[in-house]
C-alpha cells in the first residue's frame, strides 16, 4: 500500500504543460521529405527544460517520440518538399511521461515556385518552368527545432498510466 508521502510525490509529478509553452528539441536521426513516409516514427531529445505548474521537465535523459504526419517530396514546377511532424510523447529520466495532444508543425523546403511562375510567362521558355524542381526538406540531428504547443500536454508520474492520445485523422491526398 502506498504511503501518504508516495501519493503526494506522485501528485507533484502530475500536471499540465499549458498551450503556448515552447518545446525546443533536436532529432536523434535525420529525416527528409524524399525518404520519409507518412506514419514513420522518429525520436528526439529536448534542448531546453519545459516548465509547468511548479515543476520542470529536465533536458538530461528526456527523449521523445513522434510521427511523420505527412511527407511530400519535391516535384516539378518548383513544388518544394514538405514535412508535417507530430510530437507524440516524452519520457523523462525519472519516469514521467508527457503526452502531447495532436501537436503538429510543418517544415517546408526552399520554394522555387516564383522562379517557375516567371518562366511560365516567357514565350518558348514556358515549358522549361515544368523542369524546375523544388528542394526537398532534410532535417539533421544538429538542427535545432522549436515549436509552440497549440494544446496543453498532460504530464503523468512514473508508474501511472498516461492518457491515450487521440488519433489524428489520416491526411488525404
Amino acid at each position: 500500500m502506498l504511503g501518504a508521502s508516495c501519493l503526494a510525490a506522485a501528485d507533484e509529478a502530475r500536471g499540465t504543460i499549458p498551450a503556448g509553452a515552447r518545446v525546443r528539441f533536436h532529432l536523434l536521426s535525420a529525416i527528409s521529405s524524399n525518404r520519409s513516409r507518412t506514419g514513420d516514427r522518429f525520436a528526439f531529445a529536448l534542448l531546453a527544460p519545459i516548465a509547468y505548474d511548479d515543476a520542470t521537465i529536465p533536458v538530461d535523459g528526456t527523449t521523445g517520440s513522434g510521427t511523420v504526419f505527412l511527407a511530400g517530396h519535391a516535384g516539378n514546377g518548383g513544388h518544394e518538399g514538405d514535412l508535417t511532424l507530430r510530437l507524440d510523447s516524452l519520457r523523462t529520466a525519472d519516469g514521467r511521461t508527457v503526452t502531447f495532444d495532436d501537436q503538429r508543425f510543418k517544415i517546408d523546403g526552399r520554394n522555387r515556385k516564383v522562379a517557375s511562375g516567371v518562366l511560365g510567362f516567357v514565350p518558348f521558355v514556358g515549358i522549361g518552368s515544368f523542369l524546375i524542381r523544388g528542394s526537398d526538406v532534410r532535417v539533421d540531428p544538429a538542427t535545432k527545432i522549436e515549436t509552440v504547443l497549440a494544446r496543453a500536454a498532460d504530464v503523468t508520474p512514473a508508474g501511472a498510466t498516461p492518457p491515450t492520445q487521440t488519433p489524428s485523422p489520416a491526411p488525404t491526398s
